[in-house]
């Protein structure tokens, strides 16, 4: 596909890289013109010297006939003014990078309907999702999110005594966005129906709305979750969106920042964490938070190298899981050998997103479980068998469970009396010698 990236920054620099590599016609747009010249050389995109927000630029970059535009410049203005002019010039999907919340989330107007851009993109907010994702991940389980974490996945063994234990599904009464979506039981795997029974010791996974499903999987084990600590490390737009994706009473936030001007701010923002004004490579002031009985250290600062010092401190002195915010890729593999538990990149969650935006037509795996026996995937609805048809009058193929819509930028969870509109996406478990008879009947 013909793609526009404005702004050959860090993170537009690494886009470029990882989506020229994928195979895509790339153009890079950037003001500084011995950047272009660095992208001309060390890159494998046409790069072209310019200002984003400038008609003339874009329309020498092709814009017409551009399949998709994404502004990654600094400035979430400029980015909002590139991609609603590529929109008029003829881009067929255009995307800004928008860190502020105040454009993402403004109650008063749509921004992105405003100036007719497709999506408002935030690297620090897709950070924050991964970190959330982890934290909520217990032990070593896969958890996913989808849609951006409105839809979570998290993969659990039941227990004896348990509520809905020892029942049929069609006997538990789960919260509306919420499904089982599979079961594994003795080294099978079990795409349940009504009649399915859980039983003691089941690995189930189970999807819905991030908000419920923490609710929802409470039912299927005998012990409450215990309060985890969770202390994070710099208090920038990564650490405000990560805290308030931990709101759960599960959770109890601490953030060490050394700006006391930043402090008050986070105080006044975040009333239920713990605003701790001090520096976080301190080792005293560690010791005195203590981190050794720490849950998760998090270090979400704009410097990877001070990110990594605390972290290996924190590991040092007991915090049981320690992840980091890593701003050069290429230190990932560093961390890991350091002792860090994991590591979350904003350049690669954005090239991760960019890369699922042009592969939105195709069908795209979203997990593997049961060893790569079962896939969940997200299909586009194109055939006419899916098309006005109600999920119950639909007759999918055996092993085969339909977990999630996406419409827009709305997620929900089907039910059967759900009708499915043409370009809906939606989020399916299978097993894998289903695969091709399910792709067929979703996508034409």
């Amino acid at each position: 596909m013909r793609v526009i990236l404005a702004g050959a920054g860090e993170i537009g620099w690494f886009v470029a890289e990882q989506v020229s590599a994928a195979g895509h016609d790339v153009t890079l747009i950037e003001h500084n013109e011995g950047r272009v010249r660095e992208a001309s050389n060390e890159l494998d995109v046409r790069a072209l010297p310019g200002l984003a927000s400038s008609a003339k630029a874009l329309v020498e970059a092709g814009i017409a006939n551009a399949d998709l535009l994404v502004a990654l410049t600094g400035s979430d203005e400029t980015n909002l003014v590139c991609a609603s002019i590529g929109r008029r010039l003829g881009a067929k999907n255009t995307i800004a990078r928008v860190d502020d919340v105040l454009y993402r989330k403004a109650t008063e107007i749509s921004y992105s309907e405003h100036f007719g851009i497709d999506d408002l993109i935030s690297p620090e907010m897709l950070t924050a999702l991964n970190l959330a994702s982890i934290v909520r991940n217990p032990g070593s389980l896969a958890v996913e999110h989808f849609a951006r974490g409105t839809l979570e996945m998290q993969q659990f063994w039941t227990d004896r005594g348990a509520k809905n234990v020892g029942k049929p599904l069609h006997q538990i009464q789960l919260p509306n966005d919420v499904r089982i979506g599979s079961i594994q039981r003795d080294n099978q795997i079990i795409i349940p129906n009504g009649n399915t029974e859980i039983l003691h010791n089941d690995l189930i996974t189970l999807v819905g709305k991030t908000e419920v499903v923490a609710q929802a999987r409470t039912t299927f084990e005998a012990a409450q979750p215990k309060t985890q600590k969770v202390v994070i490390m710099g208090g920038g737009h990564i650490a405000i969106s990560l805290v308030r994706r931990l709101r759960s009473k599960t959770y109890r936030v601490t953030i060490i920042e050394r700006n006391p001007k930043l402090c008050e701010s986070l105080a006044e923002s975040l009333p239920n964490a713990t605003i701790l004004c001090g520096d976080g490579t301190n080792l005293t002031l560690l010791q005195e938070e203590g981190i050794d009985v720490a849950d998760f250290f998090i270090t979400t600062t704009a410097s990877d190298e001070t990110n990594i010092i605390s972290a290996i401190q924190a590991k040092n002195l007991g915090a049981k899981q320690v992840l980091v915010v890593i701003h050069r890729p290429d230190y990932a593999g560093l961390v890991e050998k350091l002792g860090i538990d994991n590591a979350v990149s904003p350049r690669v969650v954005m090239a991760r997103e960019v890369l699922t935006w042009l592969e939105m037509q195709k069908i795209t795996t979203l997990a593997q479980i049961d060893n790569g026996n079962a896939e969940i995937l997200r299909l586009n609805v194109q055939s006419t068998d899916f098309v006005g048809q109600s999920l119950r009058d639909i007759a999918l193929p055996p092993d085969c469970l339909v977990l999630a819509l996406q419409r827009g930028k709305e997620t929900m969870i089907p039910h059967g009396d759900t009708v499915f509109d043409l370009g809906d996406r939606i989020v399916v478990i299978c097993r894998v010698d289903n695969r091709k008879k399910l792709a067929k009947l979703i996508t034409g």
